[in-house]
């Protein structure tokens, strides 16, 4: 098949074997992708399902404790919350480990708040699911086969920009400069890389709370590199770099603020 396109193309032999090469590399490269993307939404949704169920059981049991208060209901409760234990929430355990030092039902009316609203959030990802499989067989076709293409698209661009990034340190005049520029490059990288992430998890709604200070140190990081290009030095980028380790310790320190939720 390659020699044919290459054929196509006029290509000569050593332009041929190239093509050959990164030919079988990109399908190689879509097979992969296209294998590991379907596994892991087939894991997504397994997981989903069981939390889904799960959690709600437990919704269950927790209203028959406050209702009934006997030592039935809460054995059972307490099957659950073993059965659920590796899919509780930091805040969800903080609030089971309350409950179990004072055995106050108010702990137990909070953990049912937290419950129902992780229940509505697996609820919400499921009729989103089922939503998508209902718009029909084609579109779903449609997307699970170019949904490859994206990660291989995004190894070609990071692919590009090294290779530009080399060129440019191959142009500096002094080790210092080639230093500088390398630098530089690796500012850029993770600032949009911070960047694009940022958007693509907003879009899809998984962003959350960050609180203001965590919302500075990203801003912080991103616009940062701007700096090298205003001064137009770019022995700047050590500036930058300190600003942008600084930013990422500060966004690992700072936890973000808890949502609230209401019974």
């Amino acid at each position: 098949m390659w020699a044919d396109i290459a054929a196509f193309l006029k290509a000569n032999a050593s332009e041929t074997l190239i093509i050959s090469i990164i030919g079988t590399i990109l399908v190689w490269m879509y097979k992969q992708f296209k294998s590991m993307i379907d596994e892991k939404q087939q894991n997504e949704l397994m997981t989903i399902q069981l939390k889904q169920g799960l959690f709600t059981k437990l919704e269950l049991a927790i209203a028959n404790v406050l209702h009934l208060d006997n030592d039935v209901s809460k054995q059972q409760m307490y099957a659950l919350l073993g059965e659920c234990g590796p899919h509780l929430t930091s805040e969800q355990r903080a609030v089971i480990r309350d409950y179990y030092k004072q055995f106050n039902p108010l702990f137990l009316h909070t953990l049912q708040a937290l419950i129902v609203s992780e229940v509505d959030k697996l609820n919400r990802k499921l009729e989103k699911i089922s939503e998508d499989e209902d718009s029909g067989e084609w579109l779903i076709y449609i997307k699970r086969l170019y949904a490859p293409i994206w990660p291989i698209l995004l190894f070609a661009i990071i692919i590009l920009y090294v290779l530009f990034v080399i060129q440019l340190i191959r142009q500096g005049t002094t080790l210092w400069v080639q230093i500088c520029i390398l630098i530089t490059g690796v500012n850029l990288f993770i600032s949009v890389t911070l960047l694009v992430s940022m958007i693509y998890f907003f879009v899809k709604r998984e962003l959350g709370k960050q609180g203001v200070i965590r919302w500075c140190m990203f801003a912080m990081i991103i616009v940062s590199p701007a700096l090298i290009f205003v001064v137009s030095r770019f022995d700047m980028s050590i500036v930058v770099s300190g600003i942008q380790i600084l930013g990422v310790i500060m966004i690992t320190r700072i936890k973000r603020p808890s949502e609230i939720i209401r019974p």
